[in-house]
């Protein structure tokens, strides 16, 4: 019971209505947000994307999905949609083609870590996942970035199963020129697999002045590195620069 009890105040919790996902973007759809241009990585069937959608309508989404089947349902889905651009690759530092698993069952834990998709990182009661390897296509976010002619990223988001390092580190240009004004992404028990440590975020945004928080339901906690939060819980962590005080005061009531 205790251990419910902390991950449920920890915010365990991937409902976007309530664990702080469409708070946060309800308060960037405020007009100090000013959100123009929005990249949504590992957009899965769109449901973060539409979200968003509702609340800053005039902004241009970039997605990208990584798996060819999922693709086929995103854009099914939001294909018709105004100032929405659909990719059907996935982000990294490099471009080259990469292998990644895919689950017909659990579309959403598409991953370039097969060990992901093994029991030891199920939910008790969870079934067994069978999954295939598919060969896929990455590119390197700035050359992206570049290609499209895109000077700024207002909400970067990133939903990648593990790849969360390699898409970070496909921005560097970018983050270095303070181009990027947020940042979303998970923080969970695949991090053990990949290796990407809590401790790794938070040296990887100080090295380009960016502020580093939780998510929680209706704000975010910033807050300086220690190893108690290296706890695996989640879901999502955010990433503003120390020089956007507009931002920080519409997520952050202590900024």
């Amino acid at each position: 019971m205790s251990y419910l009890l902390w991950r449920a105040y920890e915010n365990r919790n991937f409902d976007m209505r309530t664990n702080g996902e469409e708070w946060y973007l309800r308060q960037l759809g405020k007009p100090a947000g000013e959100i123009k241009c929005v990249f949504d990585v590992g957009a899965n069937v769109g449901e973060w994307l539409l979200l968003c959608r509702r609340y800053s309508p005039g902004a241009t989404i970039h997605a990208f999905e990584i798996a060819p089947p999922t693709f086929h349902k995103l854009q099914e889905k939001t294909g018709h949609l105004p100032n929405v651009v659909l990719n059907p690759v996935g982000v990294s530092d490099r471009n080259d083609e990469i292998d990644v698993y895919y689950s017909e069952t659990a579309d959403g834990l598409t991953t370039a870590f097969k060990e992901h998709l093994d029991d030891a990182y199920r939910v008790l009661g969870d079934k067994t996942l069978q999954s295939k390897p598919i060969r896929a296509k990455v590119i390197r976010g700035d050359d992206y970035a570049k290609q499209h002619g895109i000077q700024t990223i207002d909400v970067l988001k990133i939903d990648v199963e593990g790849m969360e390092e390699s898409v970070l580190h496909g921005f560097q240009d970018m983050f270095s020129r303070h181009c990027i004004r947020l940042v979303q992404f998970e923080y969970n028990t695949t991090n053990i697999i990949s290796k990407f440590l809590l401790r790794d975020a938070h040296q990887f945004f100080a090295r380009f002045d960016y502020r580093l928080g939780k998510l929680y339901p209706n704000y975010v906690e910033f807050r300086n590195y220690h190893y108690r939060h290296e706890d695996f819980c989640g879901p999502n962590m955010i990433a503003i620069r120390n020089e956007d005080r507009e931002l920080l005061k519409l997520l952050d009531p202590h900024s």
